[in-house]
C-alpha cells in the first residue's frame, strides 16, 4: 500500500517506528516532542495522538506524564499454563523486579469469593496487595486472598523482595500445581492509574482466577490488572 493510500495514522505510526530505528534509539530513549514530531512529519496533532495511543498499546512505546514519549524495553511474556507467579518469571528472564507491599491484613470471606474458593461465608483470608516493578517502573497491581486457616502467621514470611509461592512451598509444604484464569480488558480508575502511573481510563489487562494444589483444592483467588506494554500473556498450543 502506498502512503498516500494509508491511512493517517498508520503513516505516523510508520514515520514514529523509522525514526527510532534510523536514530538506534535504545529503550527508555525519549523521543521528539508532539510538537517536533508534528513539524517533522507534517502531520495535526490529533493524528499523532493517535498513532502514540496505539503504538503504546502495542508495547513499542510508553508515555509518562508531563515528561515524554520513550522507547519501551522487551515485553516481559508470562506463560498462561505456568503456575509460576510474576516474580519468578520476571526473575528467570533476567529482568529487575520488585514489589512493593501495599497492604497485609486479615479478610473475612464475602459470598463471592467464598463461592470462589469453595469456602463458607466469614472463613478467615489474608488479603496481601502488592504492586509489581519491573526495572522500577509501576507494571501490575495484584491483590491475593489466601486461607488463613491453612497459611497461619503468613503476613510474619511477606517482604518486598520475596516470592509468595516460594513461601508458600517453603514455610507450608504447599505443591502449587495449576489454577484457572480469566483475561479481559478494563479501564483504571483514578486509584489505579495512580497505582501505575499511568492517567485515568488507560486500559489495562484485568486478570483474575484461582490457584489449586495437588489435590485440586483451591488456596487462593488473585485478580489483577497490568500495564499492557510492558507484560504480555501467551498460551502454548500443541498438537495432539
Amino acid at each position: 500500500m502506498s502512503p498516500e493510500n494509508q491511512r493517517p495514522r498508520e503513516e505516523a505510526m510508520e514515520k514514529i517506528e523509522n525514526h527510532i530505528i534510523e536514530k538506534k534509539l535504545k529503550p527508555d530513549d525519549k523521543l521528539p516532542s508532539e510538537r517536533a514530531m508534528c513539524t517533522m512529519w507534517n502531520l495535526n496533532r490529533t493524528t499523532l495522538r493517535s498513532a502514540i495511543r496505539q503504538l503504546v498499546l502495542e508495547g513499542k512505546i510508553y508515555s509518562k506524564n508531563g515528561s515524554g514519549t520513550y522507547v519501551s524495553r522487551k515485553k516481559l511474556m508470562k506463560n498462561l499454563q505456568d503456575v509460576e507467579g510474576f516474580y519468578e518469571t520476571a526473575w528467570k528472564a533476567g529482568r529487575e523486579v520488585s514489589t512493593k507491599v501495599v497492604a497485609v491484613e486479615l479478610y473475612e470471606t464475602t459470598k463471592s469469593i467464598g463461592k470462589k474458593m469453595e469456602l463458607p461465608l466469614g472463613h478467615k483470608l489474608l488479603r496481601v496487595a502488592r504492586i509489581r516493578l519491573l526495572e522500577g517502573r509501576p507494571v501490575m497491581y495484584e491483590t491475593s486472598y489466601l486461607d488463613y486457616q491453612r497459611f497461619p502467621k503468613l503476613e510474619m514470611h511477606i517482604t518486598e523482595n520475596a516470592s509468595l509461592y516460594e513461601i508458600l512451598k517453603k514455610e507450608y509444604g504447599l505443591d502449587i500445581t495449576g489454577g484457572r484464569e480469566v483475561l479481559s480488558i478494563a479501564y483504571c480508575d483514578e486509584k489505579e492509574a495512580q497505582d501505575l502511573s499511568v492517567s485515568k481510563g488507560e486500559p489495562v489487562i484485568s486478570q483474575s482466577g484461582v490457584a489449586v494444589d495437588e489435590n485440586g483444592k483451591v488456596f487462593e483467588y488473585f485478580k489483577s490488572i497490568t500495564r499492557s506494554e510492558y507484560v504480555c500473556f501467551a498460551s502454548e498450543l500443541q498438537r495432539l
